[in-house]
């Protein structure tokens, strides 16, 4: 008996141990996009932008850099610990809100004074979120964000002509959001 269980167990080690050296060995893939290295993080980079402007629609090249120097400025700003420790404390008061929100709505239905359904309703409102964009601004960006992708891959000069103004809009916006939300933070 004690021999099988030895004999099972050194089978099975035998069959895992490939896999755990496979595991083991995470080899870097080079992903490499049809449209090179401009998609960072939300956005081309500033150079990569004033290029663009600059091939496509030259006469908005100051009003481009112009929104481009204010969002640099609003993410430095963002980087400053005094920022950064101001979203802290306002996430912490928010999450403290909305435990003693949940605490009074558990409170209300234990002591009966609100029915289930009500319960729901409540709990669904106090989880809605304040969302940075609606569904139908991330649609439109996700479309705009298609379209500039085929208008790069395929050289669509006519097309970048009529994107890049859109793009323009959108950044302003979201530079004005952010601003607001600074300002909100900042304040407390």
């Amino acid at each position: 008996m004690v021999k099988k269980v030895w004999v099972a167990f050194f089978a099975s080690l035998v069959l895992a141990m490939p896999s755990w050296v496979a595991a083991g060995h995470h080899e870097a893939v080079d992903v490499h996009l049809p449209i090179g290295h401009m998609w960072k993080h939300d956005g081309l980079d500033e150079q990569k932008w004033m290029e663009m402007v600059q091939t496509y629609t030259p006469e908005q090249a100051d009003e481009w850099k112009k929104v481009l120097d204010e969002r640099k400025a609003l993410r430095q700003q963002l980087n400053d610990e005094n920022v950064k420790q101001a979203i802290k404390e306002k996430c912490k008061k928010m999450k403290k809100e909305r435990e003693a929100a949940l605490d009074r709505l558990i409170d209300q239905l234990a002591n009966k004074k609100i029915t289930k359904e009500q319960f729901k309703q409540e709990l669904k409102q106090l989880h809605k979120k304040k969302r940075w964009m609606t569904k139908e601004e991330k649609q439109q960006l996700h479309q705009l964000h298609e379209q500039t992708r085929q208008a790069m891959e395929n050289n669509d000069q006519e097309a970048m002509k009529k994107l890049l103004p859109q793009w323009l809009e959108h950044m302003k916006k979201k530079n004005e959001r952010l601003s607001q939300w600074l300002q909100e933070v900042k304040q407390g």
